[in-house]
């Protein structure tokens, strides 16, 4: 066993060969990638050009149909036919379902009869006094109002629609019984019964999209406006006009203030479906023929004139412009440059040395030799980048 001076002796021994490793190796790196012959200037540029350029809103929204009818019965009966399902085309006028309108019929000729009786004691009483023909004449009066609702009633036994279109949903079933509270829900039954809006008809070839627009952009929507509307997971891009905006704010998720725009699509395209939903891009401005340039390219002085270097071949020289409206990553400008023109984005300068051994910036190449014996690694017969021999270094026994 070696003893304490000898064993401290070779571990020193070990640390200076490390660090003479280390002196080699960052040495070479700095000999292989600092330029030994200068550098050379790149620019990256663009060419001026004309062109037309829009300013969106976003926004995401939901496709709902233009026109759609929730029709429930607001009189009490038993269902006694459904003429429909979901997914049928009716004709404005079609019978969509009835309930039993015997009782309806008995009160609407109670109704009738009652009339006829107000309107025969007037006149029999037309020589009265005053007294006695307004009597009679507040009992026709209620007696007329009693029929019109009679007759209200017997015709709300049948339900048709109001308006061609496709039948969305159908809560009705023969035996259900109906509630004359006037509500949109039909009253539950013993047997089976309705817990939804008996029957919803909408027009699903004239379509909207119900959006939100944040309070920072709702200033510049306008009716009118020209959207475009691409359905989420459905067909290629639609267009649409913007029909109204919402003056009343709603807080989103997030508590932002949203505001409501409509959008009516236009014409009847295919690939959108009622409930699902879109993003929309609502056009706020648009230009046409604007002669840009690419906005990294603008450099500001310290008094606020606007400049960029035009390149003449590999030569860069400032010229000074001047510009109008942003679009984004192109900046329109209003004098100084024409179409042709080339401007410069980015300069940047690029080594352009090389080493002895005729290579351009590659990476230390593996030692040759191999490996010595030993608990340290030789590295024999390494080269350096530049053509060099790296010298052989053998670790202690």
């Amino acid at each position: 066993m070696p003893s304490l001076p000898a064993l401290v002796h070779r571990i020193d021994r070990r640390w200076w060969l490390v660090a003479v490793v280390v002196v080699l190796v960052g040495g070479g790196a700095w000999w292989r990638f600092a330029p030994s012959s200068g550098s050379t200037t790149t620019s990256i540029n663009a060419t001026v050009a004309r062109g037309t350029y829009k300013t969106t809103v976003d926004a995401t929204g939901t496709i709902t149909p233009k026109r759609d009818a929730s029709l429930s019965f607001t009189s009490s009966g038993t269902v006694t036919r459904v003429a429909v399902k979901a997914g049928d085309r009716v004709t404005k006028g079609d019978v969509l379902a009835t309930i039993d309108a015997t009782a309806l019929r008995a009160q609407r000729d109670a109704a009738a009869a009652q009339l006829t009786a107000a309107q025969t004691q007037l006149s029999q009483d037309s020589g009265g006094t005053s007294t006695q023909l307004s009597a009679d004449e507040a009992s026709v009066a209620a007696a007329q109002s009693q029929l019109t609702q009679a007759d209200q009633a017997l015709a709300n036994a049948t339900l048709k629609a109001p308006f061609s279109g496709t039948v969305s949903a159908v809560s009705y079933s023969v035996g259900d019984t109906t509630g004359s509270s006037g509500g949109n829900t039909p009253a539950a039954s013993s047997s089976s019964s309705s817990s939804a809006t008996g029957i919803t008809v909408i027009s699903p070839r004239q379509l909207l999209v119900s959006a939100n627009v944040s309070a920072t952009d709702v200033s510049t929507v306008k009716v009118g406006m020209q959207a475009e509307i691409t359905p989420t997971g459905g067909a290629g891009v639609v267009y649409g006009t913007v029909s109204s905006v919402g003056s009343i704010a709603s807080a989103s998720d997030s508590g932002a203030a949203q505001f409501p725009v409509t959008i009516a699509v236009t014409g009847t395209p295919s690939g959108l479906y009622p409930g699902s939903s879109a993003a929309v891009a609502i056009t706020v401005k648009q230009a046409t023929n604007v002669l840009t340039v690419p906005t990294q390219a603008l450099h500001t002085t310290s008094t606020g004139s606007t400049y960029v270097y035009t390149m003449k071949g590999t030569k860069a020289t400032k010229t000074t412009i001047t510009i109008g409206a942003s679009y984004g990553p192109q900046t329109e400008v209003l004098s100084g440059l024409k179409v042709g023109d080339v401007v410069q984005i980015l300069s940047f300068a690029r080594p352009t040395g090389t080493g002895t051994n005729g290579n351009n910036g590659g990476l230390f190449q593996r030692g040759t030799g191999g490996g010595g014996a030993g608990n340290f690694p030789n590295l024999s017969g390494g080269t350096i980048p530049g053509g060099g021999q790296a010298p052989v270094i053998v670790g202690g026994q």
